[in-house]
């Protein structure tokens, strides 16, 4: 198969060129040259910027293009203005921020989609994200129609992961001592290995597949606790989880997600509990989660030491998680509320 991969040098185009390479695919990457320097260099690299001049995609023709790096829906329509006639299958990669709301569990494919109050804006917001997709995947549906499909991925993990959230709770519990753990620890919790993903986009493309897939896992439910205790036994048995409840982090001012990664209020907990029916029976497949554990443990451990060394590839040091000294306060403000005498 001849494979186009937009953006490839990052994270998830990184294990899909990885993958599509190692499954005997002919690969071609378009991305901006700045991530990733003498990656793949069995594939063939074209270098521009999707925003600017794409002439770097004038000649071609590939059996499926996998889009990871669309944002606003005009950079979409781009894409079907050149590529529409010179592949076969298109994939866009959303997210499953598009849905309107997350009150419930078991949301599916069908539920309804935000809209935008402008659907002009180009800014990528918080309030801005989920709408943006949602228009992007309509304008994927309009310029490749039936050749058209659209993955909607949940929080991935794993190797090479940018964002620093699940791989703050492995260096946190790293540390030791007494790891604040937030909420419920029965509150569901939701991601994808990217590899993963990728595995199952590639089985796609391979297929000529269509149609819109919630695309997160484990395949079996997963708890916060659940998550935390297998991550303790596995990296840091000695560290000691205290479970510290909703109501006393919220009035402390925590933010969920950013502060403490992964952790949402009750309220919220639909956004974990997405229907993944459509993908499982499709393929999708997903590793034990001690494999994800160990390999983005390893992974972030060697990107530290080579940061550390001076040397290109260093893990981002993340804007999530809360400050050593801020868990020790609220941890001592735990501790000292009047009920917890005696422990």
């Amino acid at each position: 198969m001849n494979l186009l991969i937009l953006g490839g040098t990052r994270f998830l185009g990184r294990h899909l060129a990885e993958q599509a390479l190692a499954r005997g695919h002919r690969v071609t990457l378009l991305h901006r040259g700045r991530s990733g320097p003498g990656l793949f260099p069995q594939a063939e690299h074209r270098i521009a910027d999707r925003d600017g001049d794409l002439s770097a995609l004038d000649a071609g023709t590939w059996d499926a293009a996998i889009d990871t790096s669309a944002y606003v829906p005009r950079q979409v329509r781009k894409m079907a203005e050149r590529l529409a006639g010179r592949v076969g299958q298109y994939q866009l990669v959303s997210s499953i921020s598009v849905y309107t709301t997350f009150d419930a569990p078991g949301l599916d494919e069908n539920a309804s989609v935000q809209t935008l109050d402008d659907p002009a804006t180009e800014a990528v917001t918080g309030e801005t994200y989920g709408g943006l997709k949602a228009l992007c995947e309509a304008a994927a549906q309009q310029g490749f129609g039936t050749r058209c499909l659209v993955s909607r991925p949940g929080l991935l993990v794993g190797p090479h992961d940018p964002t620093g959230r699940f791989t703050w709770w492995l260096q946190r519990l790293a540390r030791a001592g007494e790891v604040l753990a937030p909420g419920d620890p029965e509150a569901p919790v939701q991601f994808i290995d990217a590899r993963d993903a990728a595995a199952w986009m590639l089985l796609q493309a391979e297929r000529g597949s269509a149609g819109t897939f919630n695309l997160t896992g484990p395949a079996e439910p997963l708890t916060m606790g659940g998550l935390l205790e297998a991550a303790r036994r596995l990296l840091a048995p000695q560290a000691r989880l205290r479970w510290l409840d909703e109501a006393f982090l919220l009035a402390q001012g925590v933010a969920p997600w950013t502060e403490l990664p992964l952790w949402l209020p009750q309220g919220q907990w639909g956004l974990d509990q997405v229907s993944i029916a459509r993908a499982l029976a499709s393929g999708l497949t997903c590793r034990p989660l001690a494999a994800t554990l160990a390999d983005t443990a390893a992974w972030a451990a060697e990107a530290a030491r080579s940061d550390a060394a001076g040397t290109v590839g260093g893990p981002p040091r993340p804007a999530v998680g809360l400050e050593a000294g801020r868990e020790a306060a609220l941890l001592a403000a735990w501790h000292g509320r009047p009920s917890a005498a005696g422990g």
